[in-house]
């Protein structure tokens, strides 16, 4: 190393090509990043201490009542969480006392008695479960609401084009890894940073080259997000990302592939033919138009035994909801019933019995009458509100909504065939929802939060703001206007 070397691009490009230079520096990075950890943890740490002394303190002035109640689960974190945020957010923003907001407060003393009841009837780890699922819950809101927010591009000068593009390229090299890897979600992630990263910059069109450049990138990065997402069975994710490329380029021939695979697997099969139309129209220009529209013509006959596939499907699936006696309930009482309860958790599967068995065995008995309700809790109306609000924040997750859609696909868009079906999925975002409100998890919980709700409706005359808020909770319900079940189970 000599003193020109100090300043010297040419020669630190070419020095840390040397294996032992890229470890070093992988080593110092990997150091600066525990570090950082290290003291994100410890300030996150010093943090909740000094939150929890302030309600600590706070308390000092609670009945004993009150401190009974939370002293055994004080030292929760999701409870510390819960106790600050009303102290805080709530309490000061509004200058309520908080001992008086834990006092007259039906939410928070609700909250509170239902972290209680968790607690003695599954101790520490069943709070853990509470705080991932809640976790999990914000993440997917918090996801959801990035989405809704427009990001405006602002323009890039040579030097953020120059990291962007290195960005884009080290991005493609680490989720063309992992694709060949098979790791498709490690994959999917990794272009998923590219894409949010390029959708935050634009080059002036004057600029030939360097935006030919910059879309050309983020053009590739989507097609591969779309094809991950596809060998992950997202087709949702898949038809997004495809149809941003398409935006950037209509005429790119791999794009139009993926929107044709995405919507064969949303079974959009009248939507993927045209697609596929609107390829073969792309492919006259191309140099590889023989294989592509080889490809096709391939892709056209799958497309026809999917269609005649899922057809059969609907038809096998049909014929034994026929043989369970399906439809000879009464299709309207059906109806009002999955409106009113915003359906019931799954129940029990049969057991089914072998051939030359059906002799042996008595016959079923008819099923039991579900137990009386007993009702625990009432809610107010803004209550009731809040609930829906919570319900449908639950209901409007995009792994949800794409499983909904699904399901109305599997049964053929037939009314009690889907209602039945939408049993099984409904009921794994209502049950964390019910526990936060102090339901029991099963099917008289969810009876008796219907009835709460229901109390609001009495000889028809529910509030309009909150039957806005039932009408919005049962359209997500319904996997919304694209699922193909709201006309049905409206009209």
């Amino acid at each position: 190393l000599t003193t020109a070397d100090v300043d010297n691009d040419a020669f630190w490009s070419e020095f840390m090509k040397r294996p032992d230079a890229k470890s070093a520096y992988a080593a110092q990075k990997r150091l600066q990043e525990k570090k950082r950890l290290w003291l994100e943890e410890r300030q996150n740490i010093e943090q909740r201490g000094e939150h929890r002394r302030a309600v600590a303190d706070a308390l000092e002035e609670a009945p004993a009542e009150i401190k009974k109640l939370i002293a055994p689960i004080f030292h929760i974190r999701i409870v510390e969480d819960y106790l600050w945020q009303v102290l805080d957010q709530e309490c000061k923003l509004k200058t309520t006392a908080f001992v008086e907001k834990l006092r007259t407060d039906a939410k928070v003393k609700s909250e509170i008695l239902n972290f209680r009841e968790n607690f003695q009837a599954g101790g520490e780890k069943r709070m853990e479960d509470m705080e991932r699922q809640m976790q999990a819950m914000n993440l997917a809101i918090a996801a959801e609401d990035a989405k809704k927010i427009e990001v405006v591009p602002q323009k890039a000068d040579i030097q953020t084009l120059k990291e962007l593009l290195e960005y884009s390229q080290k991005c493609k090299y680490e989720g063309n890894d992992k694709f060949r890897e098979g790791l498709y979600e490690e994959a999917l992630a990794i272009y998923s940073q590219a894409d949010e990263a390029m959708k935050r910059w634009k080059v002036d069109e004057s600029m030939k080259n360097e935006h030919k450049w910059l879309t050309d990138n983020h053009v590739a990065c989507l097609k591969n997000k779309s094809q991950a997402a596809l060998n992950l069975e997202l087709f949702q994710t898949a038809l997004d990302a495809a149809n941003d490329a398409l935006a950037l380029d209509v005429e790119d021939h791999k794009a139009w592939y993926r929107k044709v695979q995405a919507e064969k697997g949303l079974g959009k099969f009248k939507d993927a033919e045209q697609s596929l139309a609107r390829l073969e129209d792309v492919a006259q220009w191309c140099p590889d138009r023989r294989n592509i529209l080889r490809d096709c013509e391939t892709e056209r006959k799958r497309l026809k035994l999917a269609k005649l596939k899922n057809k059969a499907n609907t038809q096998e699936m049909l014929g034994k909801a026929f043989e369970a006696g399906v439809f000879s309930l009464d299709r309207e009482r059906e109806l009002e019933e999955a409106a009113k309860s915003l359906e019931a958790p799954p129940s029990k599967a049969v057991p089914k019995l072998e051939a030359g068995q059906a002799a042996k065995k008595p016959a079923l008995k008819p099923p039991e009458e579900p137990p009386p309700l007993e009702r625990n809790i009432t809610l107010t109306a803004a209550l009731a509100g809040d609930l829906m609000d919570e319900l449908a924040s639950a209901y409007e997750q995009k792994w949800f909504q794409e499983r909904v859609r699904k399901c109305a696909r599997d049964s053929g868009f037939e009314r009690s065939v889907f209602l039945m079906r939408l049993k099984d999925v409904a009921f794994q975002v209502q049950k964390p929802v019910l526990q936060k409100w102090g339901f029991d998890g099963t099917e008289q919980g969810v009876r008796e939060m219907t009835a709460a709700i229901r109390d609001h409706a009495a000889n028809g005359e529910m509030p309009q703001w909150l039957k806005d808020k039932q009408d919005r909770c049962l359209k997500l319900l319904y996997g919304g206007e694209q699922g193909g079940m709201l006309d049905i189970l409206t009209q």
